[in-house]
């Protein structure tokens, strides 16, 4: 028997033992069908709108899907990075706020 006949056969029973290799590294979560990370952006009920002018200012907001009340005004912000701090910091704020007011 040659070694790349072994080396294949090997490889064979261990895949079926293991399962397939999935496509995201550290974090994974082998109890639900989608094991990608929940991240602030998958909140659910919340979007976000940011767009930039030609002279580098970003516009910023954030909408509440199921209460338009709880959006926020759109913003100017002078860069990207400032304007990405404050939505993940409305998002935060607006998760909570989503959360606490779930019927019991």
């Amino acid at each position: 028997m040659s070694k790349s006949l072994l080396r294949d056969y090997i490889s064979s029973v261990l895949r079926e033992a293991i399962g397939q290799e999935q496509e995201i590294g550290y974090g994974k979560n082998y109890h639900t069908v989608d094991p990608k990370p929940i991240t602030w952006e998958n909140y659910p009920g919340l979007e976000f709108d940011i767009s930039a002018d030609p002279d580098g200012t970003y516009w910023a907001s954030v909408d509440v899907l199921e209460r338009p009340e709880l959006s926020t005004a759109t913003r100017n912000f002078a860069d990207e990075p400032t304007a990405m701090a404050w939505i993940r910091g409305q998002y935060d704020q607006l998760h909570r706020v989503l959360m606490n007011s779930e019927a019991k």
